[in-house]
């Protein structure tokens, strides 16, 4: 079996790209909620959201 050693380097700038887009993924997942927040419990309790 051949096998390769892969060397990478992951820069400063590529670990602050990578945080930037976990926390805009958590905010975008808040916001979402929050919009559709009604619709969601209405729908965990057997109602629809737009009769409130």
């Amino acid at each position: 079996m051949i096998t390769a050693l892969i060397e990478a380097y992951i820069d400063p700038g590529s670990g602050s790209l990578i945080l930037q887009l976990i926390v805009g993924g958590v905010a975008a997942v808040g916001v979402a909620l929050k919009l559709y927040w009604r619709r969601l419990r209405g729908l965990f309790r057997g109602r629809s959201g737009a009769e409130e």
